[in-house]
């Protein structure tokens, strides 16, 4: 598939650090919006390498730090000071380096165990009537989140609601435990997919060979694809050339 065929919310660039400038951009031009109009902005962040750059072009920006409220979309079950959990990168890359209140800072916190984590924040999120922005990258299996491939109706997956286990159906908990992650750790607190819905701008970022293989699949209609599922108000695709293979 080409440039000039690809669906109209999808958005090319030459490069990773290009997309990662705009990307910024268009989060802070975001963010002024949401705080003129209602006082405040909502933004839910994304784990993995793929965002580190922007958020690191965030620490070097100028904007109102006290009316930002940030949240995770997944979290990976260690010790809080692992740098292998997705708060870290935040801290290291942005957060330490920023003034956003510490009460503004929603960390899924798992080192008080999954459960716990998992139930906080579907309270949490019950409370929000709407994400402004929410960012997800992509692993090379077609992976968002801690939402795996044909694990929707796996065993290793528990379904959370705000203080009680979900009765609904998969696709309708807000929050998911996986205990048996494809990459370790193997445990893994996420949004699903209702909870992502919420955003009102759900901004899907791409980048690298390695996504290649995945990339085709999506864009033949792979829907077993939890990428391809996950949608907000408004859904972008940003990726670089590497991973659509140009």
């Amino acid at each position: 598939m080409t440039t000039s065929t690809l669906p109209e919310n999808w958005f090319v660039f030459n490069e990773a650090e290009q997309l990662a400038q705009q990307l910024t951009k268009e989060i802070l031009e975001l963010a002024k919006q949401a705080i003129s109009k209602q006082g405040e902005f909502h933004f839910i962040t994304a784990g993995g390498s793929t965002p580190n750059r922007c958020y690191q072009l965030l620490s070097q920006a100028n904007a109102d730090w006290a009316n930002w409220h940030i949240y995770m979309g997944d979290e990976r079950v260690l010790p809080f000071e692992d740098n292998e959990r997705n708060s870290q990168a935040l801290l290291q890359n942005w957060l330490t380096k920023v003034s956003i209140p510490e009460q503004n800072i929603h960390f899924m916190q798992v080192e008080k165990g999954a459960k716990s984590a998992a139930n906080d924040y579907a309270c949490l999120f019950d409370e929000v009537k709407a994400f402004d922005v929410c960012l997800l990258g992509m692993g090379e299996d077609g992976h968002t989140a801690s939402l795996f491939p044909e694990h929707n109706e796996a065993q290793s997956v528990q379904t959370i609601c705000c203080e009680k286990a979900c009765e609904s159906d998969f696709i309708s908990a807000p929050i998911i435990i996986e205990n048996n992650s494809p990459k370790a750790p193997l445990q893994r607190v996420s949004l699903n997919y209702v909870a992502f819905s919420k955003s009102r701008v759900l901004i899907k970022i791409i980048t690298g060979a390695g996504k290649q293989q995945a990339v085709s699949e999506w864009l033949n209609q792979n829907q077993a694809l939890p990428i391809a599922l996950v949608s907000g108000q408004q859904t972008k695709v940003y990726i670089d050339k590497a991973a659509l293979g140009e």
